[in-house]
């Protein structure tokens, strides 16, 4: 029988995965709203507020020096890529790309380290990657020029989140998570700040949903996933923690279809699925590892 404690941590497993695959939805509808840079920094404004309560109780992390190529890695590059991405293509194939930040982990510590890949793993990642194609070749969406240049800049965004989790588990490996990201999103912000003011051409025009949209993304999406995230690495550990990521692309299909009438097709399932049993074959392979 489940202990209450491996229930409420499952509970808030699925909780994270909701939230991340959320965020897809209002990074979309906030996209409508505000530029690249913009959305990116509000974003990261708002999850630093959140994080800040928690920092205070937090031990400061050393080499500040690299905290801004973690913040520029893990956040602003990444959140600005995301942001451009929103603007045209639907939260279902934004989380889908975004499910292969396991796969892409798995291939760059082999490559980093001078580990050749397991058969199981080099398997694992040519199926997600037939998974990807299926989602974005084969989706709703008529494929075009601006179409494929969203898809780079997605993946591209996922390979900045893989680098990054390896870039701070070899230079932040004893530091306070909280603290790490709390200082990371604030030189994510620090960076991109004076980008904003030199490339913002006018102000946005006000809109209670853009504010809301991208309030919600900051505050529950960004800060307090940051916080669910801790809870779960803390009670399940690294590896299966990371799992999540695999579960963000069904949620985020979920509220597309719910919440802004987007069109799922057959094509799309399978490939969502296809994603899935790699990064499960991964991940299995990686924990008995």
């Amino acid at each position: 029988m489940l202990s209450r404690s491996y229930l409420f941590n499952i509970t808030i497993f699925v909780l994270l995965a909701s939230l991340w695959g959320l965020s897809f939805i209002f990074l979309r509808l906030a996209s409508m709203h505000f530029d690249v840079i913009s959305l990116a920094n509000g974003r990261i404004f708002f999850a630093c507020i959140v994080l800040l309560p928690f920092f205070f109780f937090s031990r400061m992390p050393s080499q500040l020096f690299f905290l801004f190529g973690l913040g520029f890695l893990n956040s602003a590059l990444p959140f600005a890529l995301t942001s451009f991405s929103a603007m045209h293509l639907p939260a279902s194939y934004l989380a889908t790309i975004n499910s292969l930040v396991p796969l892409i982990t798995v291939c760059a510590r082999r490559a980093i380290f001078g580990t050749i890949p397991a058969r199981k793993t080099s398997f694992a990642v040519l199926i997600g990657t037939l998974g990807v194609v299926l989602v974005v070749e084969l989706g709703p969406l008529r494929f075009s020029e601006e179409i494929f240049i969203s898809c780079l800049a997605s993946i591209f965004a996922a390979i900045c989140y893989s680098l990054s989790g390896i870039f701070a588990i070899h230079f932040f490996k004893n530091e306070s998570l909280i603290a790490l990201s709390f200082m990371s999103l604030t030189s994510a912000f620090i960076i991109l700040t004076p980008i904003n003011y030199f490339t913002l051409d006018q102000m946005p025009e006000f809109s209670l949903v853009g504010l809301y949209s991208l309030v919600i993304l900051g505050v529950f999406c960004t800060g307090l996933a940051y916080l669910l995230y801790f809870q779960v690495l803390k009670f399940f550990g690294p590896t299966a923690s990371s799992s999540v990521t695999y579960s963000v692309p069904m949620f985020g299909t979920l509220w597309g279809v719910l919440f802004l009438g987007e069109v799922v097709t057959w094509q799309m399932g399978i490939g969502c699925a296809v994603i899935l049993i790699a990064s499960i074959i991964i991940f299995w392979g990686e924990s008995r590892a």
